[in-house]
């Protein structure tokens, strides 16, 4: 099955978008982790670590995949570090 086609514009977009929420999120993580001084996290705050945590690696799974499209339809070489890792 052929990934759907996809146009310079919305490729660009849509790199941009989860590229900004990527540093977004990193931000993020860095910010629960300095609150850490050696006696680690509050409960809560580890919880809010871990689901941050998850969603940069979501984010990180969704740029791979919408590169891999990208080269699917015909526009580059698929990226060997991509989502596929073809």
């Amino acid at each position: 099955m052929q990934p759907e086609p996809i146009t310079q514009a919305e490729y660009e977009s849509q790199l941009n978008r989860l590229h900004e929420r990527r540093e977004e999120l990193e931000e993020s993580e860095s910010t629960l982790t300095s609150h850490d001084h050696g006696g680690g996290l509050p409960a809560d705050e580890q919880n809010r670590l871990a689901r941050v945590r998850a969603e940069i690696a979501d984010v990180l799974q969704q740029i791979g995949d919408l590169q891999d499209r990208w080269a699917d339809t015909g526009h580059a070489k698929p990226d060997p570090d991509g989502a596929l890792g073809e």
